[in-house]
């Protein structure tokens, strides 16, 4: 079913397509102006005044942008003008079929009322033959009684009455001598024929009343037989009306701008209230084909380009289907001339703004050439001049006074930044001067190392080869991140100066995925956490105490590292701390320290918490960060000092 008609075929739809189209482009070619101005190809497209993109601009941003505005409104007022068409017309069809089944009723109950009469069964029994006229009389009387009652509110009804002995009583002049044995045998050959299923039919008949009352060809008729109490036939009945007229002063009466067509069967055209009006035969068939699925309700299309609408309604009992077919461009043509005058005015109000932004555009451009032209000499100078403001006023002068005070600052931020530059590398030369203690300490380092290998002091070399590891990581500051296995390396390192220090009182636990060998934590985090649990949780207790150290995954995308103690707790630590009145000579790495590059390596998605390990005492420090695994490697001298 096409939707979307519109008294102006295929506009809406294709205006708005043409108005973002032509935006688009433009949009998509400045931004191809601007990524690549090098391309004269492409910049000669985009105007290099001031003026003429002023223009452009407007004619982009205003001018096409309301135009599809505008389009795309008459296109939703067409498409709710539609609706309330379809909704109208519908009820309109449906008043047709009102009407015309009141007729069919109104043929229907002159049947049921002439089988009811029990002088009908009486004259055209035995007793008619025996008294013909008085026969004639009666019957004419009652049909002529019954024909007069509905005089007022419909046509003609012609009423034909034949009994099984070839006697025919009718109340309208025949154009032919009417044979009621053959009229009696049509009729109950047709009822037979269909099986004995129904007493009566309905069928578009040859006209037989005279021309000069119905000059139509056909007549609409319902064909009946007249049963007595024991459902005998005692006689046939044939009512007809003169429908072409009856549906020609029905669309008279209705819309005159549309087209009435009644089809039979699908195929058949009864009735046209045109004689141009014609419905192709696939259309035809398509519209049957719903009312046959949806008999009691109407159906519509667009045809012809969406240029007509044609609404049906179906009629069963007939199987006719009655259609209304609208020309859109007469229903739309308020809104055509209305969608003119608007484009009309849209034009002439942009042609009015395009020759003032033409004007004030020039009044802004001349000043800003000769701004342009004096800027560029003051480029060549390397910034070293100022514009003069002497000949400009107004907005043009704020701008030069601010262009000069824009150069200034730059100049004052050049020579800024040139001091910053000497003071980075002065800051340089310091850090590499303060390298050659940390080297020469390690140079030393290996020399005790080498004598006690010498001297085969095992454990003074074991001492130095920890120390040596510690020493060299530390000297390394161009690496913030390691394996999971060189931090527990650092830490076992540490752990083995302080056992051998303290003559094996600490004890060291680790538990961690091998899965996470090669994740990537900051470097000395570990082993500032084991020198605190130490210092401060194993503190006045001689047997050391132990350090279990847990490291596992929390998500797919969160590593945890746990380091806890069985010291003496956060509470006592604490008390003790405050208590002493020594203090240390030199200031640790502590959890301040941790936290700090914890949040300059991941900007608030890594955590370091403290938190008791048990009720009894003991601290537990957790660390969450992002989970990150490098690719495994051996770095070059890893097993040098």
């Amino acid at each position: 079913m096409a939707e979307g008609a519109t008294g102006w075929p295929s506009l809406p739809l294709a205006s708005s397509r043409a108005g973002w189209s032509l935006l688009v482009y433009w949009s998509w070619l400045i931004t191809l102006v601007r990524k690549d101005r090098a391309q004269v190809n492409w910049r000669r497209w985009w105007p290099e005044s001031l003026k003429y993109r002023m223009f452009t601009a407007y004619i982009l941003l205003v001018v096409v942008p309301f135009s599809a505005l505008c389009v795309i409104g008459f296109s939703q007022i067409e498409q709710v003008l539609k609706q309330n068409q379809i909704g109208q017309n519908s009820r309109e069809v449906e008043s047709f079929r009102s009407d015309l089944l009141d007729l069919t009723g109104l043929m229907t109950r002159s049947l049921i009322l002439i089988s009811q009469n029990p002088s009908f069964e009486q004259y055209l029994g035995p007793e008619g033959q025996e008294a013909p006229h008085e026969a004639r009389r009666e019957i004419n009387r009652n049909l002529d009684s019954l024909a007069n009652s509905f005089f007022l509110s419909t046509p003609s009804v012609y009423m034909t009455v034949v009994d099984r002995y070839g006697s025919a009583y009718f109340n309208y002049t025949p154009r032919q001598a009417v044979d009621g044995a053959a009229l009696y045998e049509e009729i109950a050959a047709r009822l037979a024929a269909d099986g004995g299923q129904g007493s009566y039919y309905w069928q578009e008949a040859a006209t037989y009343v005279v021309k000069d009352i119905v000059s139509a060809g056909t007549m609409l008729t319902i064909d009946a037989l007249l049963l007595d109490d024991r459902r005998e036939p005692f006689g046939a009945l044939r009512i007809s009306i003169d429908h072409e007229r009856w549906l020609g002063q029905w669309a008279r009466a209705a819309d005159p701008q549309a087209e009435y067509l009644v089809i039979r069967g699908g195929e058949h055209t009864i009735f046209r209230s045109r004689t141009t009006a014609e419905l192709p035969q696939e259309l035809s068939t398509r519209l049957g084909a719903q009312l046959q699925a949806h008999p009691d309700r109407p159906v519509y299309e667009t045809v012809d380009g969406e240029a007509a609408m044609v609404l049906a309604s179906y009629m069963p009992s007939l199987d006719w289907m009655l259609v209304k077919k609208i020309s859109l461009e007469e229903l739309f043509a308020e809104t055509d001339a209305i969608k003119r005058n608007v484009l009309l005015a849209v034009l002439a109000l942009t042609l009015v703004f395009i020759a003032a932004t033409l004007l004030l555009s020039s009044a802004v451009t001349k000043p800003l050439h000769k701004l342009r032209v004096q800027m560029s000499k003051a480029a060549d100078n390397e910034l070293r001049v100022t514009l003069p403001t002497e000949p400009y006023s107004g907005e043009i002068l704020h701008l030069l006074t601010s262009f000069n005070r824009m150069i200034a600052d730059i100049q004052q931020l050049i020579y800024r930044l040139k001091v910053e530059e000497r003071q980075k590398e002065s800051v340089r030369f310091q850090i590499l001067v303060s390298q050659m203690d940390p080297h020469f300490l390690l140079n030393t380092l290996n020399l005790i190392k080498s004598q006690a290998l010498k001297h085969q002091d095992r454990v003074t070399f074991d001492i130095c080869v920890s120390l040596g590891m510690l020493l060299e990581t530390s000297l390394n500051t161009e690496v913030d991140l390691v394996p999971l296995t060189q931090e527990i390396s650092f830490t076992e390192a540490y752990m083995h100066i302080q056992n051998t220090r303290f003559n094996q009182r600490y004890r060291l636990e680790l538990s961690y995925d091998p899965s996470l060998a090669y994740a990537l934590v900051p470097k000395f985090t570990l082993q500032p956490l084991v020198e605190n649990a130490i210092i401060h949780g194993f503190a006045d207790m001689p047997d050391g105490g132990e350090i279990a150290i847990r490291i596992e995954r929390s998500s797919d995308r969160e590593l945890r590292l746990l380091v806890s103690d069985d010291g003496r707790g956060l509470e006592a630590a604490r008390q003790a701390a405050a208590r002493s009145t020594t203090k240390r000579k030199r200031k640790g790495i502590g959890l301040d320290n941790i936290r700090e590059r914890l949040e300059l390596l991941y900007k608030g998605e890594a955590a370091l918490e403290l938190y008791p390990a048990t009720d009894r005492g003991g601290t537990t420090v957790e660390i969450r960060l992002p989970l990150l695994v490098s690719a495994p490697y051996q770095r070059e001298g890893q097993e040098d000092v």
